[in-house]
């Protein structure tokens, strides 16, 4: 795409948090087609952009590292979707990421004084750490009960349900949660 004009918020990533757009970059459409996002030049300079990562030349991209941690995430969130505890073998993988040397150190901020690490050297370890660190935040801090994947089979979205009563199950409600609604609508005629 010369000088391409890819719509990143339009397509639903920039929202949450880095580790959802990750997961996500891996993206179906809601009938089934799959779309990689990492093997497209657009999608990579957003993503870094909007999160606030250093840029990176496309040659450097980690594809392996992304497609491993991606998947690794994608398997962490359909495990405490289920209720059950991240994977052994996957925290591994997000303990790996997360080993890069620097400090903490801290800062004064608009909103007063903030604890953060900074890395010995910004890069893609950096930046991969800092994806694992943006799912653990999430995690750790009680809100694993709020990352969902969509009910709809071909789709796949992962969210952060931020409804009161975390009841939300679709990625969209004009989209898939429509969808579901006039299925089970011609069910109910077909009988």
């Amino acid at each position: 795409m010369k000088n391409s004009r890819y719509d990143f918020l339009a397509h639903g990533h920039g929202k949450t948090a880095p580790w959802v757009d990750l997961v996500n970059s891996e993206e179906w459409d809601t009938l089934g087609r799959l779309t990689d996002h990492l093997q497209g030049p657009a999608w990579t300079p957003y993503f870094l952009r909007q999160w606030q990562f250093p840029p990176s030349p496309r040659k450097s991209l980690p594809l392996a590292q992304l497609r491993l941690l991606r998947a690794t995430l994608r398997k962490s969130c359909e495990a405490l979707g289920r209720g059950k505890p991240v994977p052994h073998p996957a925290l591994q993988v997000l303990n790996a990421a997360l080993n890069v040397t620097g400090k903490h150190q801290m800062f004064q901020r608009q909103n007063g004084l903030q604890l953060e690490f900074v890395a010995a050297k910004s890069g893609w370890d950096w930046t991969l750490a800092e994806i694992v660190r943006s799912f653990a935040k999430t995690a750790i801090n009680g809100e694993s009960e709020r990352i969902k994947i969509c009910r709809n089979e071909k789709c796949h979205w992962v969210f952060y349900d931020q409804t009161k009563g975390k009841t939300r199950c679709w990625c969209s409600d004009k989209s898939c949660g429509n969808r579901e609604r006039v299925r089970r609508a011609r069910a109910r005629e077909k009988k």
